[in-house]
């Protein structure tokens, strides 16, 4: 009898509390009968919950082999959660260097007054201002401007006088990036009935 009443005070089968907010209680019945004398309130959780119960698997308990990511979507490098986001498309930081400006200053003029920067064995011949040989010089940018903004050197005294700037109708500066082209009404664009309710107007 003596044996058998050891064995169950060492009894280490699971034990259920009746309170619903117990975490862990001692691991043995004469564990948890201490437990009911000692303690002021016998009912309160210990405060240390059970890693079998609330963390399986446990950190650490299985073996991780490194494997190829199977996608690129699913590799964190040079993956920016902005260009991840379809829903939000968050703006990226745009930089504007003065070699930016400069090359922008020499670059061609195009028909709508953008202008675009053309490749190095191309930018030379076709533009009418000094190309500086350092393009990334801090001076190099204050020379193409004090170029674009005086009157050329190739033209006569009777062009001087009306020519006060380097920029033309036909050779013009570029566009701001902040500035957008203005959209105007357009009457009769659209076919409809002129009697008939058509509220639909046409911008272009």
């Amino acid at each position: 009898m003596s044996i058998r009443a050891t064995a169950r005070l060492l009894d280490r089968t699971k034990y259920v509390s009746s309170h619903e907010y117990t975490y862990k209680e001692g691991r043995t019945p004469f564990w948890r009968k201490v437990r009911e004398v000692l303690a002021i309130n016998p009912e309160i959780s210990s405060g240390l919950p059970d890693p079998v119960r609330n963390r399986y698997p446990q950190p650490g308990s299985r073996p991780e082999y490194a494997a190829t990511t199977p996608s690129k979507a699913s590799d964190i490098a040079n993956n920016l959660y902005d260009t991840r986001d379809v829903r939000r498309k968050y703006p990226r930081l745009e930089m504007i260097t003065q070699k930016r400006l400069t090359q922008l200053l020499l670059a061609s003029p195009n028909p709508d007054g953008t202008k675009s920067i053309l490749p190095p064995e191309e930018g030379a011949s076709s533009t009418a201002l000094t190309v500086p040989s350092d393009l990334s010089a801090p001076s190099a940018f204050t020379d193409v401007l004090k170029q674009a903004h005086s009157v050329p050197a190739t033209t006569s005294s009777a062009s001087a006088s009306s020519q006060t700037t380097f920029y033309t109708p036909s050779n013009l500066p570029p566009l701001p990036p902040f500035k957008r082209p203005s959209l105007v009404k357009q009457k009769g664009a659209v076919p409809h009935d002129e009697h008939a309710y058509y509220p639909a107007e046409n911008y272009a």
